[in-house]
Protein backbone atom coordinates (compact mmCIF):
# COMPACT_ATOMS: atom_id res chain seq x y z
CA UNK A 1 0.00 0.00 0.00
CA UNK A 2 1.10 3.64 -1.13
CA UNK A 3 -0.71 6.37 0.51
CA UNK A 4 0.48 8.92 -2.10
CA UNK A 5 -1.95 7.05 -4.10
CA UNK A 6 -4.77 8.09 -1.98
CA UNK A 7 -3.96 11.34 -2.46
CA UNK A 8 -3.55 10.90 -6.11
CA UNK A 9 -6.63 9.49 -5.80
CA UNK A 10 -9.06 12.14 -3.70
CA UNK A 11 -7.37 14.93 -6.04
CA UNK A 12 -8.24 12.87 -9.18
CA UNK A 13 -11.79 12.82 -7.54
CA UNK A 14 -12.28 16.07 -7.04
CA UNK A 15 -11.38 17.35 -10.48
CA UNK A 16 -12.66 13.92 -12.38
CA UNK A 17 -9.88 15.47 -14.52
CA UNK A 18 -5.70 13.78 -14.97
CA UNK A 19 -4.47 16.66 -16.16
CA UNK A 20 -6.02 19.19 -13.65
CA UNK A 21 -4.93 16.51 -10.69
CA UNK A 22 -1.64 16.48 -12.05
CA UNK A 23 -1.08 20.11 -11.96
CA UNK A 24 -2.10 19.99 -8.58
CA UNK A 25 0.28 17.24 -7.33
CA UNK A 26 3.10 18.32 -9.40
CA UNK A 27 3.51 15.18 -11.24
CA UNK A 28 2.80 14.23 -14.97
CA UNK A 29 -0.12 12.73 -15.87
CA UNK A 30 0.99 9.69 -16.35
CA UNK A 31 2.21 8.80 -13.06
CA UNK A 32 -2.00 9.97 -11.53
CA UNK A 33 -2.86 7.43 -14.37
CA UNK A 34 -0.39 4.63 -13.48
CA UNK A 35 -1.23 5.67 -9.23
CA UNK A 36 -4.85 5.02 -10.00
CA UNK A 37 -4.33 1.59 -11.81
CA UNK A 38 -2.28 0.60 -9.05
CA UNK A 39 -4.75 1.51 -6.47
CA UNK A 40 -7.34 -0.47 -8.97
CA UNK A 41 -5.28 -3.77 -8.86
CA UNK A 42 -4.72 -3.54 -5.59
CA UNK A 43 -8.44 -3.16 -4.37
CA UNK A 44 -9.42 -5.10 -7.40
CA UNK A 45 -12.38 -2.64 -8.41
CA UNK A 46 -12.95 0.14 -11.02
CA UNK A 47 -12.68 3.40 -9.25
CA UNK A 48 -13.31 5.73 -12.45
CA UNK A 49 -15.12 5.45 -15.53
CA UNK A 50 -15.33 7.54 -18.81
CA UNK A 51 -18.28 9.80 -19.56
CA UNK A 52 -17.57 11.66 -22.57
CA UNK A 53 -14.20 12.98 -22.67
CA UNK A 54 -14.47 13.47 -18.73
CA UNK A 55 -14.10 10.60 -16.14
CA UNK A 56 -16.98 10.05 -12.95
CA UNK A 57 -16.72 7.75 -9.87
CA UNK A 58 -18.34 4.70 -10.33
CA UNK A 59 -20.35 3.46 -7.34
CA UNK A 60 -17.46 1.59 -6.02
CA UNK A 61 -15.29 4.87 -6.78
CA UNK A 62 -17.78 6.81 -4.38
CA UNK A 63 -17.65 4.52 -1.68
CA UNK A 64 -14.02 3.80 -1.80
CA UNK A 65 -13.66 7.88 -1.16
CA UNK A 66 -15.14 8.06 1.97
CA UNK A 67 -12.44 5.47 3.10
CA UNK A 68 -9.88 7.49 1.34
CA UNK A 69 -10.32 10.40 2.93
CA UNK A 70 -11.16 8.91 6.44
CA UNK A 71 -7.18 7.13 5.61
CA UNK A 72 -5.31 10.31 5.06
CA UNK A 73 -7.15 12.20 7.76
CA UNK A 74 -5.72 9.21 10.55
CA UNK A 75 -2.45 9.44 8.68
CA UNK A 76 -2.20 13.08 8.59
CA UNK A 77 -3.41 13.53 12.39
CA UNK A 78 -1.10 11.20 13.72
CA UNK A 79 1.81 12.82 11.86
CA UNK A 80 1.00 15.48 13.31
CA UNK A 81 0.69 14.35 17.28
CA UNK A 82 3.82 12.43 16.82
CA UNK A 83 5.74 16.38 15.92
CA UNK A 84 3.91 17.52 18.86
CA UNK A 85 4.55 14.91 21.28
CA UNK A 86 7.50 16.98 22.81
CA UNK A 87 6.43 20.09 22.74
CA UNK A 88 5.33 20.92 26.44
CA UNK A 89 2.19 22.90 26.39
CA UNK A 90 1.30 24.37 29.43
CA UNK A 91 -2.58 24.25 28.13
CA UNK A 92 -4.61 23.29 25.67
CA UNK A 93 -7.29 26.22 24.75
CA UNK A 94 -10.31 24.97 22.78
CA UNK A 95 -11.82 27.53 20.74
CA UNK A 96 -15.00 27.76 18.47
CA UNK A 97 -16.14 30.37 16.15
CA UNK A 98 -18.21 31.29 13.20
CA UNK A 99 -17.07 30.92 9.77
CA UNK A 100 -17.08 34.37 9.31
CA UNK A 101 -14.51 35.22 12.44
CA UNK A 102 -12.31 32.29 11.39
CA UNK A 103 -12.23 33.86 7.73
CA UNK A 104 -11.52 37.56 8.44
CA UNK A 105 -10.26 37.52 12.65
CA UNK A 106 -8.38 34.78 13.46
CA UNK A 107 -5.92 34.34 10.33
CA UNK A 108 -5.04 37.93 11.58
CA UNK A 109 -5.25 37.17 15.44
CA UNK A 110 -3.28 33.91 15.71
CA UNK A 111 0.16 35.01 14.79
CA UNK A 112 -0.24 37.11 17.60
CA UNK A 113 -1.49 34.94 19.92
CA UNK A 114 1.11 32.63 18.91
CA UNK A 115 4.09 34.73 19.88
CA UNK A 116 2.77 36.34 23.22
CA UNK A 117 2.14 32.55 24.20
CA UNK A 118 3.81 29.40 22.11
CA UNK A 119 3.26 27.69 25.54
CA UNK A 120 -0.29 27.75 25.30
CA UNK A 121 -1.79 24.93 22.51
CA UNK A 122 -4.95 26.14 21.00
CA UNK A 123 -7.46 24.63 18.86
CA UNK A 124 -9.97 26.56 17.17
CA UNK A 125 -13.08 24.82 15.64
CA UNK A 126 -15.78 26.38 13.38
CA UNK A 127 -19.40 26.32 14.28
CA UNK A 128 -21.95 28.57 12.21
CA UNK A 129 -24.99 28.04 15.12
CA UNK A 130 -24.86 27.41 19.00
CA UNK A 131 -22.12 28.64 19.86
CA UNK A 132 -23.51 29.48 23.55
CA UNK A 133 -24.73 26.31 24.12
CA UNK A 134 -21.33 24.39 23.52
CA UNK A 135 -19.96 26.92 25.86
CA UNK A 136 -22.62 26.25 28.65
CA UNK A 137 -21.64 22.58 27.98
CA UNK A 138 -18.14 23.07 28.23
CA UNK A 139 -17.20 22.17 24.81
CA UNK A 140 -15.04 24.26 24.44
CA UNK A 141 -13.42 27.22 26.74
CA UNK A 142 -13.96 30.07 24.55
CA UNK A 143 -16.69 31.28 21.78
CA UNK A 144 -16.54 34.26 19.50
CA UNK A 145 -20.15 34.70 17.43
CA UNK A 146 -21.90 37.50 15.52
CA UNK A 147 -25.28 37.30 17.88
CA UNK A 148 -25.98 37.95 21.60
CA UNK A 149 -25.79 34.56 23.61
CA UNK A 150 -29.44 33.40 24.87
CA UNK A 151 -28.42 31.86 27.82
CA UNK A 152 -27.70 33.42 31.77
CA UNK A 153 -25.14 30.68 32.47
CA UNK A 154 -22.03 32.04 30.23
CA UNK A 155 -20.33 34.87 30.74
CA UNK A 156 -19.99 37.61 27.70
CA UNK A 157 -18.82 40.73 26.60
CA UNK A 158 -19.16 42.32 23.30
CA UNK A 159 -16.31 43.73 21.25
CA UNK A 160 -17.72 46.63 18.43
CA UNK A 161 -16.46 45.83 14.69
CA UNK A 162 -17.01 49.58 14.04
CA UNK A 163 -19.40 50.93 11.34
CA UNK A 164 -20.78 48.51 8.59
CA UNK A 165 -20.35 50.68 4.97
CA UNK A 166 -23.05 49.84 2.09
CA UNK A 167 -20.24 47.90 -0.60
CA UNK A 168 -20.87 48.45 -4.30
CA UNK A 169 -19.06 47.05 -7.33
CA UNK A 170 -16.88 49.63 -8.57
CA UNK A 171 -17.15 49.60 -12.38
CA UNK A 172 -17.15 52.64 -15.02
CA UNK A 173 -20.80 52.00 -15.43
CA UNK A 174 -21.28 53.60 -11.77
CA UNK A 175 -19.16 55.92 -12.30
CA UNK A 176 -22.25 58.50 -11.82
CA UNK A 177 -24.08 56.76 -9.46
CA UNK A 178 -23.84 58.17 -5.95
CA UNK A 179 -26.65 57.45 -3.52
CA UNK A 180 -27.46 54.50 -1.85
CA UNK A 181 -31.21 54.69 -3.97
CA UNK A 182 -29.16 54.71 -7.43
CA UNK A 183 -27.02 51.10 -6.28
CA UNK A 184 -30.84 49.85 -4.97
CA UNK A 185 -32.37 50.14 -7.83
CA UNK A 186 -29.71 48.75 -10.12
CA UNK A 187 -28.55 45.55 -8.16
CA UNK A 188 -29.44 42.63 -6.22
CA UNK A 189 -29.17 43.15 -2.44
CA UNK A 190 -26.90 41.02 -0.72
CA UNK A 191 -28.62 40.39 2.55
CA UNK A 192 -28.32 38.58 5.63
CA UNK A 193 -24.72 38.16 6.17
CA UNK A 194 -25.11 39.17 9.68
CA UNK A 195 -27.30 37.75 12.15
CA UNK A 196 -28.57 41.12 13.68
CA UNK A 197 -28.99 43.61 12.00
CA UNK A 198 -30.28 42.89 8.73
CA UNK A 199 -34.08 42.66 9.42
CA UNK A 200 -34.70 46.21 10.26
CA UNK A 201 -32.66 47.29 7.86
CA UNK A 202 -34.57 45.36 5.17
CA UNK A 203 -37.32 47.53 6.39
CA UNK A 204 -35.47 50.68 5.67
CA UNK A 205 -34.51 49.73 2.30
CA UNK A 206 -38.08 48.79 1.78
CA UNK A 207 -39.27 52.27 2.42
CA UNK A 208 -37.00 53.74 0.14
CA UNK A 209 -37.25 51.32 -2.78
CA UNK A 210 -40.25 49.08 -2.37
CA UNK A 211 -39.21 47.09 -5.49
CA UNK A 212 -35.25 46.33 -4.58
CA UNK A 213 -34.20 42.99 -5.38
CA UNK A 214 -33.38 41.15 -2.50
CA UNK A 215 -31.34 37.93 -1.97
CA UNK A 216 -30.26 36.13 1.42
CA UNK A 217 -26.74 35.09 1.29
CA UNK A 218 -25.63 34.18 4.88
CA UNK A 219 -21.87 33.97 3.57
CA UNK A 220 -19.77 37.40 4.16
CA UNK A 221 -17.12 35.98 1.74
CA UNK A 222 -19.60 34.77 -0.70
CA UNK A 223 -21.42 38.09 -0.27
CA UNK A 224 -17.77 39.93 -0.98
CA UNK A 225 -16.94 37.66 -4.10
CA UNK A 226 -20.38 38.67 -5.52
CA UNK A 227 -19.75 42.73 -5.16
CA UNK A 228 -16.59 42.19 -6.72
CA UNK A 229 -17.88 40.23 -9.83
CA UNK A 230 -20.74 42.97 -10.22
CA UNK A 231 -23.44 41.18 -9.09
CA UNK A 232 -24.71 42.64 -6.27
CA UNK A 233 -24.62 45.28 -3.08
CA UNK A 234 -24.75 44.96 0.41
CA UNK A 235 -23.45 46.26 3.93
CA UNK A 236 -20.50 44.74 5.00
CA UNK A 237 -17.78 45.84 7.98
CA UNK A 238 -14.78 47.99 6.47
CA UNK A 239 -11.93 46.37 8.22
CA UNK A 240 -12.57 43.66 6.04
CA UNK A 241 -11.12 45.50 3.32
CA UNK A 242 -8.56 47.53 6.03
CA UNK A 243 -4.97 47.52 4.40
CA UNK A 244 -5.62 46.19 1.16
CA UNK A 245 -5.58 47.84 -2.26
CA UNK A 246 -9.16 47.11 -3.78
CA UNK A 247 -10.03 48.32 -7.17
CA UNK A 248 -13.46 46.26 -7.26
CA UNK A 249 -14.88 47.79 -4.58
CA UNK A 250 -16.34 50.87 -3.58
CA UNK A 251 -17.82 52.43 -0.02
CA UNK A 252 -21.07 54.40 -0.07
CA UNK A 253 -21.10 57.19 2.54
CA UNK A 254 -24.77 56.54 2.91
CA UNK A 255 -27.09 59.64 3.07
CA UNK A 256 -30.40 57.97 3.95
CA UNK A 257 -30.05 54.92 5.84
CA UNK A 258 -27.78 55.36 8.95
CA UNK A 259 -25.17 52.84 9.25
CA UNK A 260 -25.39 49.75 11.43
CA UNK A 261 -23.58 48.91 13.80
CA UNK A 262 -22.45 45.08 14.60
CA UNK A 263 -20.40 43.79 17.51
CA UNK A 264 -18.78 40.20 17.90
CA UNK A 265 -19.75 38.78 20.96
CA UNK A 266 -16.98 36.65 23.20
CA UNK A 267 -18.33 33.57 25.20
CA UNK A 268 -16.66 31.95 28.37
CA UNK A 269 -17.68 30.29 30.97
CA UNK A 270 -14.94 29.80 33.50
CA UNK A 271 -12.10 32.19 34.52
CA UNK A 272 -8.33 30.47 34.63
CA UNK A 273 -5.44 32.52 33.32
CA UNK A 274 -5.03 30.83 29.62
CA UNK A 275 -8.96 32.40 29.16
CA UNK A 276 -7.97 35.54 30.49
CA UNK A 277 -5.02 36.04 28.38
CA UNK A 278 -6.65 35.00 25.31
CA UNK A 279 -9.46 37.77 25.98
CA UNK A 280 -7.10 40.79 26.65
CA UNK A 281 -5.01 39.82 23.70
CA UNK A 282 -8.07 39.59 21.28
CA UNK A 283 -10.27 42.76 22.72
CA UNK A 284 -6.65 44.78 22.05
CA UNK A 285 -6.57 43.37 18.47
CA UNK A 286 -10.00 44.23 18.08
CA UNK A 287 -9.50 47.83 19.47
CA UNK A 288 -6.64 47.68 17.00
CA UNK A 289 -8.03 46.46 13.66
CA UNK A 290 -10.59 49.91 14.31
CA UNK A 291 -7.79 52.53 14.49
Amino acid sequence: MNLEWYYTFIVVAKYENYRKAADELFITQTSVFNHIKNLENLLKLKLFEAKGRNIVLTDDGKFFYSIAVKTISTYEKGIYEMKNSKKKYSFRLNVVVTSYIASYLMPKFLPIFFEVAPNIDISISVMDAHIPQAIEENTYHIGIDRKLPNTDKVIYKNVCEGKIKLIVPNVNANKYLKSEIDFFRKYRILSGNHPSYWTGLIDKIYEIVPEADITKISSVHVTESLIKADQGISYLPIYIFKNTVNKDIRIIESKLIEDPISFTYVIWKKDNSEIKLFLELFTQFIKNEQN
